[in-house]
């Protein structure tokens, strides 16, 4: 019987894997896994907050395209699938949201210092985002403490203990459980790489990097050190290579339980993690509620290796988001599933992305997969092969609107709004389109775009 791990990670950013250009770090781990898998180039997320795109890889359906969470005549659906899923995971928020009734069974690897991400939530809803202070103790494995610096640590990180926990209990549950998830709180944990590893970006004469556990937030000043920014991207890094180290285990513990020839591989971020492109590092309850939707929140790694199926690995272009997942997870299992079925012809739903990999020219993408849009209170943000546009509220009233050129401009930094004005049209259709068709409950087929947004050749 074939087998599913899925890896998710808060703050796993493009710019933090080496097969997407990132340089923060050396990520020899998942470069070798890429090589061998299918490497999503365009993986957006459809909203910002992790928990948001969890629902939407569970239930397989775009972020606007839901009126409430859980909606009763979903959860039957979607229990149906991941009933068979076993959930290990370090965020408290993660466990207190998805419902036992949506998983076989849950695990808690609780994290050895209390959670730095609430240091700031100064509301309800800042606190619900970044996970709360109640506990469910039937579910939890506990550490001991240890020291806030990361120079007097042991070598063990949070998610290598996670990932420990998460294989040794799938282990014994196997035939029972074919689908293990590990869920972790990446970056928005706490930052316990070892030190040495925050070293790896420094040359002679630059500053040494902080040695602060707690996770990175900074709202960025005409008089900001870079120095200071450097450090953070420095411990961002090291955090990055703890997570390649961590991953290494997989593959050899597939080996061993005989299982590496039957099992899909899933590792996927849910969240970026700004780094100062756009005014702030990290997140906070007052950024969360700034200009947030920009590629460095929202492109995120997607790599899915079908087994041992693929002697070379394969890059595919066109667009995907999270609600694709349990599309992927069904066909791999060959599973009866209600929910993929009824939303297999939405615009807002996904696609099996083991078997719609071919390296198509962009206007002959999927409808529906030549965009991505991501959508977050005020805000919506749209992707296509040439460019990505972003509208927000301007402080007059109406919209206003950013453009950006891709690839070229990767991290959103040269705006041309009023240099292609032609382009913002076609763009601002496109969106009122894709709007219309999520209002329609995605019923509504999307035409295929104009030649101008498709081809990055200007």
């Amino acid at each position: 019987m074939n087998k599913v791990v899925i890896v998710t990670i808060e703050g796993l950013g493009t710019n933090l894997v080496g097969c997407y250009g990132g340089s923060i770090g050396p990520t020899k781990n998942w470069d070798h896994f890429a090589a061998h898998a299918i490497v999503f180039d365009q993986f957006w997320a459809d909203t910002l907050r992790p928990i948001d795109v969890l629902e939407s890889m569970l239930l397989g359906e775009h972020f606007a395209n839901r009126s409430s969470r859980y909606a009763p005549e979903t959860s039957e659906a979607m229990s149906t699938l991941f009933a068979r899923a076993l959930l290990v995971t370090d965020s408290l928020n993660v466990i207190e949201q998805m419902s036992c009734d949506f998983f076989g069974d849950m695990l808690l690897v609780e994290s050895q210092t209390d959670d730095p991400r609430t240091d700031d939530a100064d509301s309800a809803d800042d606190d619900d985002r970044w996970g709360g202070d109640e506990a469910w103790d039937e579910h939890r494995e506990s550490g001991d403490e240890s020291s806030d610096d990361p120079s007097n640590q042991e070598t063990s990180t949070q998610i290598a203990r996670l990932f420990e926990a998460a294989l040794g209990r799938w282990a014994s549950v196997l035939e029972e459980y074919p689908i293990l998830w590990i869920h972790s709180q990446g970056l928005n944990g706490r930052w316990d790489a070892p030190y040495e590893y925050r070293s790896i970006m420094c040359d002679e004469g630059d500053p040494d990097p902080p040695v602060d556990t707690t996770r990175a937030q900074l709202k960025l000043a005409p008089d900001t050190d870079p120095d200071l920014v450097f450090g953070m991207a420095c411990a961002a890094g090291g955090q990055a290579i703890a997570m390649d180290d961590a991953w290494g285990m997989i593959e050899e513990i597939l080996e061993q339980l005989g299982i590496a020839e039957e099992c899909l591989q899933v590792l996927a971020g849910v969240s970026g993690y700004p780094m100062g492109e756009h005014g702030w590092v990290g997140y906070s309850p007052q950024s969360l509620h700034a200009e947030t939707l920009h590629a460095e929140s929202l492109h995120l790694p997607l790599i899915v290796k079908p087994a041992n199926r693929l002697e070379l690995g394969v890059r595919v272009p066109f667009m995907v988001q999270p609600n694709s997942l349990r599309k992927t997870v069904s066909s791999w299992l060959s599973a009866e599933d209600s929910l993929s079925d009824s939303l297999s012809d939405s615009i807002g739903s996904g696609i099996d992305l083991v078997t719609k990999t071919d390296a198509l020219p962009a206007d002959q993408w999927p409808l529906g997969k030549q965009l991505a849009c991501s959508c977050f209170e005020n805000q919506i943000h749209m992707a296509v092969a040439a460019w990505s546009c972003r509208w927000s509220d301007a402080e007059n009233g109406g919209d206003r609107v950013e453009l950006f050129a891709m690839p070229d401009d990767r991290w959103q930094q040269n705006e041309v709004s009023q240099r292609a004005v032609a382009i913002v049209g076609m763009m601002t259709e496109q969106r009122e389109k894709w709007l219309a068709s999520i209002v329609a409950n995605g019923n509504t087929q999307m035409e295929p775009l104009p030649g101008d947004l498709t081809h990055p050749m200007r």
